[in-house]
């Protein structure tokens, strides 16, 4: 199977391409040109595996929430390739993918994510996951900071750890089991967690290539 991963939802375009078992990357810092690089690197990358676009089975894309004009122009060109090549697309929430790079790090199972939306505003969503399932408890939804709740019996996963805890009194903080580095995503993770849990089978939908950004409906 021929899959593209498109990861442009932060400051570096990242592609990987998967050609029957043999997998190419490219990345570039884009630095708010991800509009006017993203079509000419896709076809450097098919290029140099001497394939064309309709060759691909399935393109794969972080569809955020994250950076509006990075998250928008993959979700354009997941639209304008899919509805002209019929091929189908995979929109990934990137809090899946948040959750996901966590397992792999901890093997814990369950996993809540918050990730920064606008104003005093975060995205949280909660996760079950194991080697065979991945399972979201509840819709994604958006919140205050104010009305953010911990359980001590999940792990958490965020990007905004210097502005939540400050927030949070001793006690609470003495119950939030929290992960405190990074979670990079990229098109290999992308790979990675699609390959895991995705369904390479159905055709192309329109719906799935809808991305996912402050004041847009998020949907698993």
């Amino acid at each position: 199977m021929n899959i593209l991963s498109i990861d442009s939802s932060g400051p570096i375009l990242s592609l990987t391409l998967k050609l029957d078992g043999k997998v190419s990357h490219f990345s570039d810092e884009q630095k708010s040109r991800a509009s006017q690089i993203i079509l000419s690197s896709i076809d450097v990358l098919l290029s140099k595996s001497k394939i064309e676009v309709n060759d691909l089975d399935t393109i794969v894309f972080n569809k955020g929430p994250a950076s509006f004009t990075g998250t928008r122009v993959a979700a354009s060109v997941c639209q304008a390739i899919g509805y002209t090549q019929d091929i189908p697309i995979i929109g990934i929430s990137s809090l899946s993918l948040m959750a996901f790079v966590y397992y792999l790090k901890s093997k814990y199972s369950n996993i809540t994510c918050i990730r920064k939306a606008y104003s005093n505003k975060f995205y949280v969503g909660h996760f079950e996951i194991d080697n065979s399932k991945y399972e979201t408890i509840k819709p994604v939804y958006l919140c205050n900071a104010d009305d953010l709740n911990f359980d001590k019996k999940n792990h958490y996963v965020s990007d905004s750890w210097e502005k939540i805890i400050p927030s949070l009194d001793n006690d609470q903080l003495k119950d939030i089991n929290y992960f405190g580095e990074e979670v990079p995503l990229n098109s290999e993770i992308l790979l990675e967690y699609a390959e895991k849990y995705s369904n390479f089978k159905e055709p192309f939908d329109l719906k799935k290539t809808f991305p996912d950004y402050a004041n847009h409906t998020v949907e698993l």
